[in-house]
């Protein structure tokens, strides 16, 4: 569910490369990152997921890329590593508001293309969503591979809802943007037909609201900030490396403080207010005493 955060004025929305190792998940990000202008896209960041790694950046699509005011930021994310964890992937799932699913069109690889469509269903039936329920495709890579296969094979072995269909060779760049910009076009067709609510709640990050559907074409390439898809790139866009993730500090989840019970006022004027921590499965409890001065006027 994409969230809203009415102090910057924007509205966050998350999409999830999700597929089976070595699929072509971090290929696609790494291209999609190099294609965006800088002036519209944030840092590319890696972060330790458990035995994981979870790759991101975010951007922000120019043009028409704004609801009732408020400009929309796309976070891109994915998990790597060699058998990643459901848990890791149900942690970055959360929220989700479009997937990619990248699928191997190796032979070798249709168990593992299977195992990964069904933990993603997994993931988002923890959620109480479907892929019916959410923005989808199914991005068929490596299509250069001999003897890739077919895919009407790869469709019914993984596309029984018949949701959109992209061939790519993602370490050519081939189906990688027409990919994500399907998802962005249906993540964005779900923000303007829900509305916006835009009361303000002191800085807080609120969640989208149903309010009077708003109309607008969809952004092209151009306007999303991308180069033209076929058109080879040039000058100050082909000379981007590929990104070096920037490091963020190891861990399994976001740090969590809640109120651990009733606050009480103790001698002196004090409030004492007991919290806890959870943190990567851990929990850790303590009092936080607060002096309570007079307000002498």
């Amino acid at each position: 569910m994409a969230l809203v955060n009415h102090a910057k004025k924007e509205i966050n929305a998350k999409i999830v490369y999700v597929g089976p190792e070595s699929a072509g998940k971090s290929t696609n990000l790494h291209h999609i990152f190099g294609k965006l202008k800088e002036a519209f896209r944030g840092a590319f960041k890696s972060m330790n997921l458990q035995n994981d790694r979870m790759l991101f950046f975010d951007f922000i699509p120019s043009g028409q890329g704004t609801l009732n005011g408020y400009t929309i930021r796309f976070h891109i994310y994915t998990v790597t590593g060699k058998d990643t964890r459901p848990s890791s992937w149900k942690m970055v799932l959360k929220g989700a508001d479009g997937v990619v699913f990248v699928a191997d069109s190796d032979p070798a690889r249709g168990a593992a293309n299977v195992e990964s469509l069904r933990m993603l269903t997994s993931c988002l039936g923890a959620f109480g969503k479907s892929l019916a329920d959410i923005p989808c495709v199914i991005q068929c890579n490596k299509r250069d591979l001999p003897g890739a296969v077919p895919l009407e094979e790869l469709g019914l072995a993984l596309n029984p809802g018949g949701l959109a269909v992209i061939p790519a060779v993602a370490r050519g760049g081939e189906g990688v943007l027409e990919s994500i910009f399907n998802v962005v076009k249906m993540v964005m067709k779900n923000l303007r037909a829900g509305g916006l609510d835009v009361d303000r709640q002191a800085e807080q990050l609120q969640r989208t609201a149903m309010a009077a559907p708003v109309h607008h074409e969809e952004p092209s390439f151009e306007e999303a900030g991308w180069a033209e898809a076929e058109r080879p790139i040039q000058g100050e866009i082909g000379a981007v490396p590929a990104p070096v993730p920037e490091e963020l500090p190891a861990t399994g989840e976001e740090p969590v403080v809640a109120f651990a019970g009733k606050p009480e006022i103790i001698q002196g004027g004090h409030l004492r207010l007991p919290l806890s921590i959870r943190y990567d499965g851990k929990e850790k409890r303590f009092a936080l005493d607060i002096s309570l001065l007079q307000d002498h006027d």
